[in-house]
């Protein structure tokens, strides 16, 4: 088995190495597939699809913010030193290299269950240090992991915005399938089993395709100060200028401002509130100026960490575009009934889940997505008899896959880590795979057996 594993690993990162292209080319080669497919399936013209693609290519741009403000205060939080201290002690736990993936895989997927963005960026760092630390770790392996278990672990976490959005009051959709509480969603068997089972076949996968110590490429010495830089600036306090550069006075005030802010929203909004991606961004502004030695040393890990988003910031409003041709030309409602037309009350679960690890192919944001979508698939859910929790659910999960297809969402990764797509693809699929049978199976048997 182990074999068998490792020559199908093997084939998968070579197949990458010669056709993978850059992340941003296949952006672009998923905007021409969708204006095609558009074409094909819907009675829109070119000039209106290219009318849709416009109207939406800078829908992203909030969204897109929030996600490049959580990347680079998150990365201000791990760069600290008191935080980096704590980082080396966990990376030094583990004893063989199969033991440090293993660490890796379970840091990622329990951080992540806690907050998605968190999480990218937090295994994304411990990989790092992990390369540092050791000598016997396959560095693209250790971030092919990392990138995968937060991957895992994101389809389970309290963050995720279908879940969130149902469980809100007066929410869109409301009036239709009401408020759905979170353990019926994300604390069901369900959803848990699809989660923890995705788990543990990612801890399987580590065991039966890890690098041998002959196959090992470890982290260069000389790209460690690259990755990860010191942040401990000291100022000549001969003048009055440095005196002010050098002053904790400065953190201790946006400290107890940003402190007070975040509390009150939590206090007065609950304490899901600390989820929403501006609140959260908030908390780990303060937490990362509350780490630092002072604020200009907080600047420059912040203007480090903004480095690595560049793909990021190129790269969504081209996914936005891609969003305006899959909802304006109303493809994305095609590609929704035509799992109607062969689905039953058992297997709407399960297609719905596939279709929406299709559009998530296309359009990584899992919020904007179900917007659109939950207006289709509720009324055909209940038209079945289907629990809308399930529907959630199976929507939740399937969204996640794909993102291990996708490499829209590694580039945080990656750029923490220095490396290219190519490097870590091949094992990133092997995890896809398997976490597809796994999901895939629970999403069509719980159904089917009567347990949703």
């Amino acid at each position: 088995m182990t074999n068998i594993l490792k020559r199908m690993t093997s084939r998968l990162s070579v197949g990458v190495e010669k056709y993978m292209p850059h992340s941003f080319v296949f952006a672009i080669i998923l905007t021409f597939i969708a204006c095609i497919a558009a074409l094909l399936m819907t009675s829109t013209g070119p000039s209106e699809i290219v009318i849709e693609w416009n109207n939406e290519f800078w829908g992203f741009l909030e969204f897109a913010m929030q996600l490049v403000i959580i990347i680079v205060t998150g990365y201000g939080i791990a760069s600290a030193p008191v935080t980096r201290r704590g980082i080396n002690r966990l990376v030094r736990i583990p004893n063989t290299p199969l033991q440090a993936y293993i660490s890796i895989a379970i840091f990622g997927f329990l951080v992540t269950l806690i907050h998605w963005g968190l999480g990218l960026v937090a295994s994304a760092l411990y990989a790092v240090f992990l390369g540092k630390e050791r000598d016997d770790v396959d560095f693209g392996f250790t971030v092919a992991m990392a990138y995968a278990s937060a991957t895992v672990g994101s389809a389970g976490s309290i963050s995720q915005t279908a879940p969130l959005l149902v469980n809100t009051p007066d929410h869109f959709m409301e009036d239709h399938i009401g408020l759905i509480p979170l353990n019926e969603t994300v604390f069901s068997l369900f959803h848990l089993s699809m989660v923890w089972g995705a788990f543990f076949i990612l801890l399987v996968i580590i065991y039966f395709i890890y690098p041998t110590q002959e196959n090992t490429e470890p982290l260069p010495d000389d790209e460690v100060d690259d990755l990860l830089p010191e942040y401990q600036m000291e100022f000549d306090s001969a003048s009055l200028a440095d005196r002010f550069n050098g002053s904790r006075l400065f953190n201790i005030i946006i400290v107890l401002l940003g402190g007070s802010v975040s509390l009150w929203l939590i206090l007065s909004e609950g304490a899901l509130e600390m989820l929403e991606l501006n609140t959260m961004n908030l908390i780990f502004l303060t937490i990362g100026i509350a780490l630092h030695g002072n604020v200009v040393s907080y600047a420059k890990a912040i203007t480090d960490g903004a480095e690595r988003c560049g793909q990021v910031i190129l790269q969504f409003p081209f996914y936005g575009g891609i969003q305006g041709i899959l909802i304006g030309t109303g493809l994305t409602a095609v590609l929704i009934d035509s799992i109607t037309t062969v689905s039953s009350a058992e297997t709407f679960p399960f297609f719905v889940w596939v279709i929406t690890g299709i559009i998530n192919v296309f359009v990584p944001s899992g919020g904007g997505q179900y917007i659109v979508t939950a207006e289709v698939i509720h009324p055909v859910a209940e038209s079945m008899g289907v629990s809308h929790a399930a529907i959630v659910s199976a929507y939740t999960v399937g969204d996640v896959w794909t993102n291990l297809l996708n490499p829209f969402w590694a580039l945080p990764v990656l750029g923490i880590a220095g490396l290219q797509v190519r490097d870590v693809w091949g094992y990133v699929i092997m995890v896809l795979i398997g976490y597809g049978l796994v999901a895939g199976s629970i999403a069509l048997l719980f159904p089917a057996l009567g347990l949703v």
